[in-house]
């Protein structure tokens, strides 16, 4: 697949909303056009991992500290914006809190569709961001291989 091609404004989004969000996980889309960076829209969405956890805490065992579940209602304007605009869905970030930015067994699961073994936006990349002391260290963007059936590092 091919990899999300991110402007410095786009990284600067998605840094600023991590570290307003440290130290819980930030999370969002990324809406644009593969071949067009300069169409870009970073879209932050509230992380409700800690509302989850509260209101069923038997399925959503994880805080807001080392996991994420995106507001639905922020995907689905995400989403809304992108075709209003001509656009797609091109990519979804999240942070990793005083952690490395690494492809995380939870990340795979949340990645895939309905505990089946593919991925549910397939030709989305996705952006992990390490903040560690409320300060960004490292960013990383996976793709899915296919062949591999996994995420893999695609640089940045």
């Amino acid at each position: 697949m091919k990899p999300v091609k991110l402007l410095r404004r786009d990284l600067d989004a998605m840094f600023k909303h991590a570290k307003s969000e440290y130290p819980s996980e930030s999370c969002g889309v990324i809406i644009g056009d593969l071949d067009d960076p300069a169409k870009n829209r970073v879209r932050p969405c509230a992380n409700i991992q800690n509302k989850l956890k509260e209101k069923y805490p038997d399925t959503y065992e994880r805080g807001a500290d080392t996991g994420y579940f995106m507001d639905p209602k922020d995907v689905r304007l995400a989403f809304e914006d992108a075709n209003s605009m001509g656009l797609e869905v091109i990519g979804f970030y999240h942070s990793h809190p005083d952690h490395d930015a690494y492809w995380s067994d939870e990340d795979h699961k949340a990645a895939m569709w309905a505990g089946t073994d593919e991925p549910s936006f397939p030709e989305a990349s996705n952006v992990v961001i390490s903040i560690k002391e409320g300060e960004v260290k490292d960013v990383a963007i996976f793709t899915w291989n296919a062949d591999e059936k996994s995420f893999v590092k695609s640089g940045i």
